[in-house]
């Protein structure tokens, strides 16, 4: 594995000094969500297919049909919340595959873009972004490309809120440890924004910095978005995995055979890290543990916080 070092922490944070091919020949690969049995499951978007990886490397399909899946995670109740990119809408299923259950496919009435990832908080609330990669320009009812936030606890009628509406491309979300701040990839800018996220899940008003900038100089914005128990924030661009101290400053990028899509820490340590990249799914290992999903069920399926 290249690593490109803007700063000798970086070198200090990987365990790893390559790269470990779990599994390729995928058409595009995206949203992987590790499982405390040590499977991975992830999503083949030009196929319309979810696998499973297991530890031995073996793959098997999951489900078929998918919309176009895209990021996934995981609901309080230990189902899997996924984002149909084609299928216009976020869906549920329990973690084999079946039962599968509309979420939510309108706002106000319209129709979504095109959900592409999703990210859950401590209290149950989903939140997803919502660009128009899979919806024709004649079709999209929307007249702008958001994130949205979904409170299963309310009302269906009154459940879905839109929380900004000024992205070019919204792509990959992801919140800090303490949850105070909901970092957000916007792949047609290049930029990734910081909003300080109220008691209630609302974001603060006017709080949009741009926290970082991502130019590769090659086409390629960022994607998926992931960050470390310490606050360090991963960023899947062209060229690599791109590491960021909490505070902006770019650490170095994690250089990778094809372009990453998305990430997700796994192991039961969380100190290994998947990567979606183009045909392939790989794997690295770092010495600081990662956020893993905060309603990972244990092997069984079962929520871990009932």
């Amino acid at each position: 594995m290249t690593t490109i070092l803007r700063d000798a922490g970086l070198s200090d944070l990987v365990e790893s000094d390559h790269l470990t091919l779990l599994a390729d020949g995928f058409q595009f690969t995206e949203g992987p969500l590790w499982r405390a049995d040590g499977s991975i499951l992830f999503q083949d978007i030009k196929a319309e297919t979810t696998y499973r990886l297991r530890p031995d490397r073996s793959v098997e399909v999951v489900r078929a049909s998918t919309g176009a899946a895209n990021g996934q995670t995981y609901l309080a109740d230990g189902r899997i919340v996924f984002c149909e990119q084609n299928g216009r809408r976020v869906s549920s299923m329990n973690p084999d595959g079946g039962d599968v259950r509309n979420v939510v496919e309108t706002w106000s009435g319209r129709r979504l873009n095109s959900p592409n990832d999703v990210v859950c908080r401590s209290d149950g609330q989903a939140y997803f972004t919502d660009p128009a990669y899979g919806v024709a320009p004649a079709d999209q009812a929307l007249d702008f490309q958001g994130v949205f936030r979904w409170n299963p606890s309310e009302p269906a009628a009154s459940a879905l809120h839109l929380l900004v509406g000024d992205f070019e491309k919204p792509n990959g979300l992801a919140f800090s440890p303490d949850e105070a701040t909901l970092y957000v990839c916007d792949t047609g800018k290049y930029h990734v924004r910081a909003f300080q996220v109220a008691a209630d899940g609302d974001l603060v008003a006017g709080s949009g910095r741009i926290f970082a900038t991502l130019d590769p100089g090659v086409p390629g914005g960022p994607d998926g978005i992931k960050v470390d128990r310490a606050g360090r924030v991963y960023v899947a661009v062209a060229l690599g995995v791109w590491v960021f101290e909490a505070d902006g400053r770019l650490l170095g990028i994690l250089a990778t055979p094809k372009r990453p899509s998305n990430l997700a820490w796994c192991d039961a340590d969380g100190r290994g890290l998947v990567i979606t990249a183009a045909d392939a799914v790989h794997h690295v290992r770092f010495h600081e543990p990662g956020v893993l999903p905060r309603f990972l069920p244990p092997s069984g399926g079962i929520p871990a916080h009932s």
